[in-house]
């Protein structure tokens, strides 16, 4: 119950973001089961790279976003790209399965300046910031050239 009060204010920034840049469609959600699991609950999603023991929970989950079509995916929600050492091939990884038009969103734990950096090095547009207690999310808009 305690990690519920922690999350609520991520799903909320993260619902915003989406919000703002008038996502529709089936979320890809990396890494992080209670937030899976709390966006399943009114909307479509995959859920990527999760324990075992999550995937139990949540059922049919991916290991990564290589057996996901380009473009099939209305928008990515990660954790911890700041923690990256390979964050620019996850975010090329990411944007490959996001249409045009659709977002990334990153949730990390501060460092809101290195979440931006890797943001506008990724290519994203129209990035924002929102705080969510301790939580940073970074959004921005994947452009297909």
């Amino acid at each position: 119950m305690l990690d519920g009060l922690f999350v609520t204010p991520a799903v909320t920034a993260i619902l915003e973001a989406l919000g703002s840049a008038r996502v529709d469609g089936k979320l890809a959600v990396v890494g992080n089961a209670k937030l899976a699991a709390a966006l399943a609950a009114d909307r479509e999603v995959v859920a990527i790279g999760m324990s075992p023991r999550a995937a139990k929970k949540l059922g049919a989950t991916l290991a990564d976003t290589a057996t996901l079509d380009p473009g099939s995916i209305a928008a990515v929600i990660g954790v911890d790209i700041t923690d990256d050492e390979g964050w620019d091939a996850t975010l090329r990884a990411w944007t490959r399965v996001v249409r045009d038009g659709g977002a990334i969103v990153m949730v990390d734990k501060g460092q809101a300046p290195e979440a931006s950096r890797r943001a506008l090095c990724a290519g994203l547009t129209e990035i924002e910031q929102r705080h969510a207690g301790r939580a940073i999310v970074t959004s921005g808009l994947v452009t297909h050239l």
